[in-house]
């Protein structure tokens, strides 16, 4: 049990959290400190940084991430 085509589709479909937006090479710690130190909202930083905005795969991990943070 676990061989074969099985065993490919069990592990394929488990990915480990996104800890960064790749796109634009900024960490999730980081984009947590720069809303909370410099009073940005969410927005706001994504209109600065671009985080999240372009290919939006790292949106579900960062809004968990920060959630965290609160």
């Amino acid at each position: 049990m676990g061989q074969g085509r099985d065993a490919v589709t069990e592990t394929s479909s488990w990915r480990a959290p996104m800890t960064r937006c790749e796109c634009v090479e900024l960490p999730f710690d980081e984009i947590a400190r720069r809303l909370r130190e410099d009073g940005l909202t969410f927005e706001q930083l994504q209109d600065r940084t671009g985080c999240g905005l372009l290919c939006t795969a790292c949106l579900p991990d960062l809004r968990a991430h920060l959630a965290r943070r609160r």
